[in-house]
């Protein structure tokens, strides 16, 4: 029940709301001044009016304080903020970085959370042994204990950043302290891409490899695309008539068994480009060597209209082909690149050769031109030497 005390001008109305994690009795309060000219009674009436409708606020959730720690907090703001704006993958993402969150700081009031145990956490987290993926043998025995990446522990701080933000909005803190924290810095490096040359190799030895592993890499070289894109694709997005391939899904992998398919998270995303006659008729072998699998696997194929799928028929796991990739570039004694770095040697090797960028941006789906003229300075450099090369020759200089 609330209880109200008079405190100067004010009454500071009290309401028991539980235990927390440590067994503590929590409270909220809030303070109420009665209007100039109220009678005792009046005040009297109305206080008890205002203890009821306090005390309602809070059983129902809708009261919450900078007394709340910040795993209860946290909890919160998933529930009732990121559920409804966030896309399921970040929202599933997020879940895991809270984990390690809540564990440094989890018991820490937002009223009390300050800059220097954020530093601890982000130097924790860049100590050998925080990234359980580790490097392993080949019997998957851990060998080598390493920490986070820089851009995970920086995306851990933007996590905090984006709660104690909505903290400030909701009135519970004055300020954000994550901003005057010290996340480590990220070094500008190069996008790695592999060469025209590496390219025509990998995709000769792409021949002595499994068909849908052929189909799927060919794929990434010449669109571009990206994983998730590549996953998503269904047969109807393949124009063999006008030689186009239509992107306007994305497939990912949640964790659990729990599969999504949602939209590009732009418009740009969902777009239709060409392809060639040679990337048209690969996709034709690969689509007779699938109605192969489907007579193989029989009753147990289940019908999608995805190009690539499991043994029967379902979705094929983003990780199956990423997974596949280094062993096969160890193999064949390619550069050690990623999966995406199939996506950064489409667009260098098209602006390399003179393709406009406008062209190469909606190819990549990028929202704007901006974002391709910054991730490949790198090719554009390259062509600006080329210009100059030009010039020289125009003018006989």
């Amino acid at each position: 029940m609330a209880t109200a005390r008079l405190r100067g001008s004010s009454y500071e109305i009290r309401v028991s709301c539980g235990l927390d994690s440590r067994g503590k009795r929590l409270y909220e309060y809030m303070h109420w001044t009665p209007e100039p000219g109220m009678t005792p009674k009046q005040i009297e009436k109305e206080l008890e009016r205002q203890k009821v409708l306090f005390e309602n606020k809070v059983r129902k959730g809708e009261v919450v304080s900078s007394n709340i720690y910040f795993r209860d907090f946290s909890a919160r703001w998933m529930e009732d903020y990121a559920k409804q704006r966030l896309a399921p993958k970040t929202f599933y993402r997020y879940g895991e970085y809270l984990q390690r969150i809540n564990t440094a700081i989890g018991h820490i009031k937002l009223a009390d959370l300050r800059p220097t145990h954020l530093n601890t956490f982000y130097k924790n987290l860049m100590e050998p042994g925080t990234n359980k993926k580790g490097k392993r043998d080949k019997h998957g025995e851990l060998i080598e204990l390493r920490p986070l990446a820089p851009k995970t522990v920086l995306d851990h701080h933007r996590l905090i950043s984006k709660i104690l933000n909505t903290a400030v909005r909701w009135e519970l803190l004055d300020r954000n302290v994550a901003e005057r924290a010290d996340p480590p810095k990220l070094v500008s490096q190069e996008r790695e891409c592999l060469d025209e040359a590496n390219l025509k190799k990998l995709l000769f030895l792409l021949n002595r490899e499994p068909m849908q592993y052929r189909a799927m890499i060919t794929l990434l070289i010449y669109t571009g695309m990206r994983r998730g894109e590549l996953c998503g694709l269904e047969w109807k997005d393949i124009d063999f008539e006008h030689q186009t391939l239509s992107i306007c899904r994305s497939s990912q992998y949640l964790g659990g068994g729990n599969y999504i398919t949602k939209e590009p998270k732009t418009k740009a995303g969902i777009r239709k480009m060409t392809i060639g006659p040679g990337v048209c008729q690969m996709l034709r072998q690969y689509q007779q060597y699938q109605n192969q699998q489907k007579e193989k696997a029989g009753d147990c194929w289940q019908e999608t209209d995805r190009l690539f799928t499991q043994w029967d028929g379902r979705p094929i796991h983003p990780d199956t082909i990423s997974g596949w990739f280094p062993k096969f570039l160890e193999r064949c004694d390619l550069p050690k690149v990623t999966l995406h770095s199939l996506r950064h040697s489409n667009a260098t090797i098209m602006i390399a050769e003179g393709v406009d960028i406008r062209t190469v941006s909606n190819r990549l789906g990028h929202a704007h031109t901006s974002t391709t003229l910054n991730i490949y300075t790198h090719a554009l450099k390259t062509r600006d030497q080329d210009a100059a090369d030009k010039l020289d020759a125009a003018f006989n200089f």
